[in-house]
């Protein structure tokens, strides 16, 4: 526990940071009683930023001129506040992070807003963020893969289908998603509102002269429903989307049958997400299926030509080093199209963060390292990267891809740049104002009942924000 004492209005931001370091922060109102301290100080045309914990100070200025906006100003004085408070926790706690004081969930689009307002990215990620050679070389590749992909269109829109239901519930899992067995009776009832939604949405897009794009079915595992019920949601889709994903998900939940719905309908990529090739640690998280499965429907989908994503987590329970290596190994040795690896993130509502659990004891920094030198020395590119809070190291999440099979779905919701029209539950419409420099959220209801109940409701507010 560390108690923080500021002035500064951004405490959210400040106490992210202070995160980085201490499992609690406590926001204290006297400075005499507080370990760490941030204060700010204006001056006629900058702040000043005096952050001091123990005997060490850090002090830092920033100066502006008419042409700076008042948005410019406000990323600026929360990232000097932050790169004070950070610089002095860092040699009293003698830590250094990855990402140094950046805890922003998306580098790459900081480093594109940097450019923008005419600054060397790179040289202010290095100083005064703090950001490590390697991770400023990671996002760099991953903007160069980019390319011009994350150019925004307001004409046009992904739309985004969300399947809340899982077989069982893995034990790392924070999202609002329920167990089929449990919620079997709302199944049907959620079916039909879902294509009433989806119906509806495309509708109101063709209305407003919205081209949809792409279209991404996100769980949950959308593959734990039936063929049946999967064949009448995606007939609700009257389009030909560019490219069209469905996240399988869990092995135990493929089969030849929802296969050949999804190739009926036109899509094109699927997930097929091991987290691990190691039988005992697919146990303890509660996933229930075997790595023979893994390697039997990742069989049968690439008989049917999808392009295939695999997710691995580092930092599971009980999974070592050198049993997280060989699952990297496994993976690179079938080649799919995509592999994703994420870092294990404890967040509130997951089966792990109740336990107490805690990566402490495993060198998932060294994982992950391992991971992206083995696919950069098998041909694979990162081409989308995001961080969360809570991430064991404070790491990162990135999706490596063979040349030229980047999910474009993913590449726009990472990154911010594409409207997204979504249906469902915990699905979250998104519009991107870019002359504001601005984004606006509708989000559905996170409950199955709820949703079913006031569908009607939820689909006025998402044709509202897509109105004005």
């Amino acid at each position: 526990m560390l108690k923080l004492f500021t002035n500064f209005e951004y405490t959210v931001e400040l106490t992210d940071v202070v995160k980085l370091f201490a499992n609690e922060v406590e926001l204290c109102d006297n400075l005499g009683t507080a370990d760490v301290s941030v204060v700010e100080s204006r001056i006629t045309d900058g702040y000043i930023y005096k952050a001091q914990c123990d005997l060490q100070t850090d002090i830092r200025q920033f100066d502006f001129t008419e042409s700076t906006d008042d948005l410019q100003i406000v990323r600026l004085r929360k990232r000097y506040a932050k790169v004070a408070l950070y610089n002095v926790l860092s040699a009293v706690i003698g830590k250094v992070m990855p990402w140094g004081s950046l805890t922003g969930i998306r580098p790459t689009k900081l480093a594109r807003q940097l450019v923008k307002e005419g600054g060397d990215w790179q040289k202010i990620f290095a100083e005064p963020l703090g950001v490590s050679d390697s991770k400023i070389k990671l996002v760099s590749d991953i903007l160069t893969v980019q390319g011009n992909i994350c150019n925004v269109n307001s004409d046009s829109a992904d739309l985004y289908v969300g399947i809340p239901f899982c077989v069982t519930r893995c034990s790392y899992c924070s999202f609002t998603s329920g167990e089929l067995e449990r919620l079997k009776k709302y199944v049907e009832p959620y079916v039909d509102a879902l294509c009433q939604d989806i119906q509806s949405t495309i509708k109101f897009a063709k209305t407003r002269g919205i081209a949809l794009r792409n279209v991404y079915f996100g769980g949950g595992t959308p593959t734990s429903l039936t063929s049946e019920q999967l064949d009448k949601i995606m007939s609700s889709i009257d389009f030909t989307p560019k490219e069209y994903t469905v996240e399988a998900g869990r092995p135990d939940t493929v089969t030849a049958e929802k296969l050949s719905v999804f190739k009926k309908h036109g899509v094109d990529r699927i997930s097929i997400n091991p987290q691990t090739f190691n039988q005992s640690v697919l146990d303890v998280i509660g996933r229930r299926h075997t790595v023979d499965d893994i390697y039997c429907k990742y069989g049968l989908a690439k008989e049917f030509g999808f392009t295939i994503n695999m997710d691995f987590i580092a930092g599971l329970p009980t999974e070592t080093y050198d049993m997280f290596c060989a699952s990297i190994d496994k993976a690179i040795e079938i080649s799919p199209d995509n592999v994703t690896v994420h870092t294990l993130a404890l967040k509130r509502g997951s089966i792990l963060k109740e336990q107490s659990y805690t990566s402490s004891e495993q060198d998932v920094s060294a994982m992950v390292e391992y991971a992206h030198k083995r696919l950069y020395e098998n041909g694979y590119v990162p081409y989308y990267m995001y961080r969360q809070k809570y991430m064991a190291d404070n790491l990162e999440n990135v999706g490596f891809c063979k040349p030229n099979k980047q999910c474009l779905y993913n590449i726009g919701i990472m990154e911010e740049t594409t409207n997204i029209l979504a249906c469902g539950t915990n699905a979250i419409s998104k519009r991107i104002f870019s002359a504001d420099d601005r984004i606006e959220r509708s989000a559905n209801a996170k409950d199955v009942i709820t949703y079913i109940e006031r569908n009607k409701d939820y689909l006025s507010r998402k044709f509202e924000l897509f109105s004005r």
